[in-house]
């Protein structure tokens, strides 16, 4: 599948922010659209964005027709999700296809917005997954500078370039009432496994583990075998720090249902643990499930500890845009689409 980059915004363009799940913490719209701005953008707040986490769960189709205006209107270049959440595959049916797929437009979220990336994959979009208003450019009395550039890259360039390892990493939960500064770790770049030889380049798919979950449950045609046909799978784990059995479990059924075997290889985002002494122990652990279950099932390159996902700092990545993996050369790339 030829996936399309939606226009890449210019300084001055006008950017939606619409909540297609759960309202955004108190504090962050106005945070968020100061950020927007520092990136010389309009910023407008669409309905959903105003409304409180109550109502949103009890109008699945009013949150979809805020992303259809929101892609239809011809002056917002970009769309931004608010927050993600735990109620967007709820939305999913109130979609409608060709709304989308006729009005090409920017969209950036990540966790529970998994959903609406899926579907927007489906139509052959690329959209990316970060770069949310909470917390991914509200978290820290200042942005981080390599969220800054990623962020800055992902709006207005074509196509995304190349990836580098941070030097550093948080995953502390950011109080947004407190705007206290968190504790920064050595991120110790990226781990390889199955490394080859062969470069190769494929499309990115994926999201959030637990969303991805709910959709194998579910039975969308949004995550299946044939949508990992010839695929990067991209997967990152939420706040939830999920058990390493469920970490198991997850990928097993992807091994089962033939999804491992169909990708070209895993990339894995740095997990967001639950800190203190148990961090590294966490981590390691995570690599380790991960793994050895694909390993069940293929072999494939997995390259882990990217910077996407709940950590910081942020980088939005490009689901459904051409990945290019250098397991020799240890380098990734996102390169001119063809």
């Amino acid at each position: 599948m030829n996936a399309t980059y939606p226009p890449p915004l210019s300084r001055g363009d006008t950017v939606a922010v619409i909540a297609p799940s759960h309202a955004a913490p108190n504090g962050a719209l106005s945070r968020g659209i100061e950020r927007l701005r520092s990136f010389d953008l309009d910023v407008e707040l669409f309905d959903t964005a105003t409304r409180t986490t109550e109502w949103l769960r009890a109008n699945p189709e009013g949150r979809a027709e805020d992303v259809h205006r929101a892609f239809e209107r011809e002056d917002i270049r970009g769309v931004i999700a608010a927050f993600g959440g735990n109620c967007e595959l709820q939305m999913l049916p109130y979609l409608d296809p060709d709304r989308l797929r006729e009005n090409p437009t920017r969209f950036f979220g990540a966790s529970d917005n998994t959903h609406l990336h899926l579907f927007l994959d489906s139509l052959g979009l690329v959209s990316f997954y970060g770069a949310q208003l909470f917390p991914d450019l509200v978290a820290d009395p200042r942005m981080h500078p390599t969220t800054r550039e990623y962020v800055e890259r992902a709006l207005f360039e074509t196509p995304f370039g190349s990836l580098e390892p941070t030097g550093e990493w948080t995953d502390e939960y950011y109080d947004l009432a407190s705007d206290l500064p968190r504790t920064w770790f050595e991120s110790g770049g990226w781990r390889w496994h199955n490394a080859t030889e062969k470069v190769l380049t494929a499309p990115v798919v994926g999201g959030c583990l637990a969303m991805l979950e709910s959709q194998l449950l579910t039975d969308t045609p949004y995550f299946t075998r044939e949508s990992c046909e010839g695929r990067i799978l991209a997967v990152e784990t939420s706040g939830e720090t999920p058990e390493p059995a469920v970490v198991e479990r997850f990928f097993m059924a992807l091994g089962e249902r033939g999804m491992l075997e169909a990708c070209e290889a895993l990339v894995v985002g740095k997990p967001e643990t639950p800190g203190g002494d148990e961090r590294d122990k966490y981590r390691s652990r995570q690599r380790r499930t991960i793994a050895n279950t694909v390993d069940e099932y293929a072999d494939l390159p997995i390259v882990f500890d990217l910077d996407f996902g709940h950590p910081a700092p942020d980088l939005p990545l490009p689901l459904g845009a051409p990945m290019t993996i250098d397991p020799a050369g240890r380098a990734i790339r996102f390169p001119q689409p063809r």
